[in-house]
């Protein structure tokens, strides 16, 4: 396990703590895009869903981007790596991160003086945000290009703003309209493509 640490932390300092230093910029600059002071339900959830849903596509999405590299993915296959316990703590890493911003912009609002079920949200918000992720990181597992990646998620956001209705419990967007019933659809859905991503790198690499 100490080796898959290791390349747990080569890949945050090589790879990914640009998109962590982009998360942190996104978290700095909220203030002047959302308000944070006596939300109702449905403002609280338009925070959630239309502006902290990107964390998700910034999240899990590159988390591929060192076997992009052919150098580096042909030395992983030469040392016979199990690339199911590489993906799996860089996964783990982007959860912990995407459920702190998440904790965060909720703690701002309930300081704010809102005016809504936090712990509902909370649910409803990480379920979300980890399916909308999860389709980039799926994306990005089959085309082995986290470019792709990036546009599929971005595109299926802009899809559900204007025609949700044919994604059926996967749209986006059902906390704004008081559905908060879908969670364990989103919270399925991130789950299948998490681990069907990370089974198509491990079957490339074997």
């Amino acid at each position: 396990m100490e080796k898959y640490g290791k390349l747990t932390i080569s890949f945050v300092k090589r790879q990914y703590y640009p998109h962590l230093l982009l998360t942190l910029l996104f978290v700095a600059v909220s203030g002047g895009f959302v308000s944070f002071k006596g939300l109702e339900s449905v403002q609280a959830a338009k925070v959630m869903e239309m502006y902290v849903a990107f964390t998700g596509i910034l999240l899990f999405t590159p988390l591929f981007m060192p076997e992009q590299d052919k150098e580096i993915w042909n030395l992983e296959r030469s040392k016979k790596t199990s690339m199911w316990k590489v993906y799996l703590p860089r996964l783990l890493l982007a959860l912990i991160v995407c459920i702190a911003v998440i904790s965060l912009f909720l703690g701002l609002m309930v300081k704010g003086g809102g005016m809504f079920d936090a712990a509902r949200l909370f649910r409803g918000a990480c379920c979300e945000i980890f399916f909308l992720g999860s389709i980039g990181f799926f994306a990005s597992a089959v085309t082995n290009q986290v470019v792709i990646g990036y546009m599929v998620a971005v595109i299926y956001f802009a899809v559900n703003i204007g025609g949700g209705k044919r994604m059926w419990n996967f749209a986006l967007f059902k906390m704004m309209k008081g559905d908060y019933g879908t969670w364990i659809f989103w919270l399925l859905g991130a789950a299948a493509l998490f681990v069907s991503g990370i089974v198509v790198r491990e079957k490339v690499g074997s």
